[in-house]
């Protein structure tokens, strides 16, 4: 692994030498060579295929050789050459195109041998948003690709970006932003660790996690989706990150039922747009943004390739006007040839259509020969597949690049076991019957509580306000996001965008101060900024509403609280001049990222940055109330 690392690390230091011969629009005829050395995913377990069988005698009914791809004891790149000698043209563009299951039939998986599908935010199954009601979908969409004539299985793909986030009674962690504050690599492989067992349990194989931008400016809307603005915070909580979902994947091993696939997105300078803007344009050339991979923006990357990561997303931003989806020198040059990722790139949403082609076949041509190996076409899949059958027929798309696409996602197929994989067998059911355990959840609370960040802490006296809270007897608590799951969970949350209100299984801010206090301490609450008679401490917990992606931009200097809080923070300031003067007034903030807080920062001798803390408000309320010490660093500024 040491090897590997340096070898990455040195080919980013070449990038602003030989890569900058490279345009960043290469032609769509030019092919991408195949072959090479040995990928650091590749297995090598040795296999005699001198001994196998004629195929004539290992043919089964519908004249195929299942005598090496279906052997585990082959190597890797054995069996992915036995499959893809043997499959049609249309079954490979199959493989390469990835669906969403609204409305997606099982019929239309055998028919068309989809290779993949996916639930976007908010897409749950029809029959209800219970793990169960999952499994039961999941399962029966891969069943049907069994019955193709290659028997290739679905590859399933979900956004499980804070835990198994559109599950009704999933766990849900701290956002990224969080997990960057607490800052525990060790932590980071355990939650991984959850994240898998809790996707597996609806019989999903696949997350669309992590994100690792490094945000430049707060004004973009998946700040809270990133660990920090400085790359090397990140490259350490990459790597346990992806350890944890995926497994151990070295020493030729394969994934075992109870880890994941990971992807690393989004690739790459989604951070570094103008304003701040989603899926804007990194104004400078190409030259200058090499020199800006290679001095340390690369990092995170190259941290996942060593971690063993399978796949990686492009990013729907621009370069000097480039859209990174049709970016040759990005994905192909940079991150397959000179980082030697030998996993699949996979589009992101209907990010095809924002490239620069005339028609939608030319956008497909654009995009295919830049390097995309498969394709996110929720509801464009078929046509999709017909644009890439006409491409390769004309040749405008090469073979070899239809070849390496589909060999790098069966790759990766293979190495998660999934030729192996029990469908709906006895380890996907232990793992439903953990679903949303005490267990994982107290996992999450350790989460919150190490990424919670103590911004101000004045004193009075003998004590900190901290301090002064930790023992009062009657805490007046207000502030509607006290007692909102949705809005501590934040954006993807059960729908795409998040929402306020009661819409999952967890426990409150206010629930956990419930639990955590001692017997002798009243707690009352409020969502107007009125106090209880006798307060001898104020909590005020405010902050954003739900968002993501696009919905999520600010400009700058506008990241301010919800206009609701706000109204609630007016009543508190009325009503603070009838305490005492050593009366704590604490502040707990529930946002994606630093808001302004200029006009009210005087109101307040504590200030918590609690971030997006998800399902565990408990965790909050340990440190709080003086059970564990605050230990979260600000990533951001």
């Amino acid at each position: 692994m040491e090897n590997k690392s340096v070898k990455r690390q040195l080919a980013a230091l070449f990038l602003s030498g030989a890569m900058l011969l490279s345009a960043c629009g290469q032609t769509a005829t030019d092919d991408v060579e195949t072959g090479g050395s040995p990928s650091s995913l590749e297995q090598t377990t040795e296999a005699d295929t001198n001994d196998t069988e004629p195929a004539s005698e290992t043919a089964n009914e519908a004249g195929v050789d299942t005598a090496v791809y279906m052997d585990v004891s082959a190597s890797v790149e054995d069996r992915v050459a036995a499959l893809l000698s043997q499959m049609t043209l249309e079954e490979k563009i199959g493989q390469m195109v990835q669906a969403e299951q609204a409305g997606l039939s099982p019929d239309d998986v055998t028919t068309y041998g989809i290779g993949s599908v996916l639930s976007g935010g908010g897409s749950a199954p029809s029959t209800g948003n219970t793990a169960a009601d999952w499994q039961a979908r999941v399962n029966e969409l891969k069943e049907a690709a069994l019955k193709t004539r290659l028997g290739i299985p679905l590859l399933y793909g979900v956004d499980a970006v804070h835990g198994n986030n559109n599950v009704y009674g999933a766990t849900l962690f701290p956002h990224n932003i969080g997990l960057g504050a607490a800052n525990d690599p060790e932590l980071m492989e355990e939650i991984g660790e959850v994240v898998a067992s809790e996707v597996r349990a609806i019989g999903v194989q696949w997350t669309f996690a992590p994100t690792l931008g490094n945000p430049q400016n707060v004004s973009w809307g998946r700040t809270y989706e990133c660990f920090s603005e400085n790359t090397e915070d990140i490259v350490p909580l990459a790597y346990s990150y992806i350890s944890g979902l995926q497994g151990d994947l070295s020493d030729n091993a394969y994934m075992d039922s109870g880890h994941v696939i990971a992807c690393a997105k989004h690739f790459i300078g989604e951070g570094y747009t103008t304003d701040g803007t989603n899926q804007g344009n990194v104004d400078m050339t190409a030259d200058k943004f090499d020199e800006l991979l290679s001095s340390g923006v690369l990092d995170p990357y190259i941290s996942a390739l060593d971690a063993d990561v399978l796949t990686v997303m492009a990013s729907y931003n621009s370069v000097d006007g480039v859209k990174c989806h049709e970016n040759h020198h990005l994905l192909t040059e940079v991150l397959k040839e000179q980082l030697g990722f030998e996993g699949f790139v996979v589009s992101d949403y209907n990010a095809i259509e924002q490239t620069s082609g005339t028609t939608y076949k030319d956008q497909v041509a654009l995009c295919v020969n830049a390097g995309i190996d498969m394709f996110m076409e929720p509801y464009s899949w078929k046509d999709c597949i017909q644009a890439l059958q006409e491409l390769v027929e004309e040749g405008t798309v090469s073979m070899e690049r239809i070849d390496d696409a589909v060999s790098r996602i069966l790759r990766v197929k293979f190495i998660a076991g999934m030729f192996e994989e029990e469908i709906g067998g006895a380890a996907e059911e232990e793992y439903l019957s953990e679903f949303g355990s005490d267990a994982h959840r107290e996992v999450a609370r350790r989460a919150v509580r190490e990424s919670l960040v103590l911004l101000k802490d004045e004193t009075s006296g003998n004590e900190t306000a901290i301090e002064k809270l930790s023992h009062a007897k009657n805490i007046s608590v207000t502030g509607q996001k006290a007692y909102d799951i949705g809005s501590q969970c934040g954006g993807w949350t059960i729908s795409w965008q998040g929402q306020a209100g009661n819409i999952t299984q967890g426990t409150t801010i206010i629930e956990g101060l419930a639990e955590v206090r001692d017997p002798d301490v009243a707690l009352t609450h409020s969502v107007d900024g009125s106090l209880a008679d006798e307060t001898d401490a104020v909590i005020a917990v405010f902050g954003e509403v739900p968002y993501a992606e696009t919905d999520g931009d600010r400009d700058n200097g506008q990241i301010r609280i919800s206009a609701k809080d706000a109204a609630m923070l007016e009543g508190l300031r009325g009503n603070l001049s009838s305490l005492p003067d050593d009366v704590p007034v604490v502040a707990v903030i529930i946002a994606g990222r630093p808001v302004d807080l200029t006009e009210y920062e005087d109101m307040f001798d504590a200030v918590v940055m609690a971030w997006l803390p998800g399902t565990e408000g408990a965790g909050v309320a340990d440190v709080l109330l003086g059970k564990y010490a605050f230990s979260g660093t600000l990533k951001f500024h």
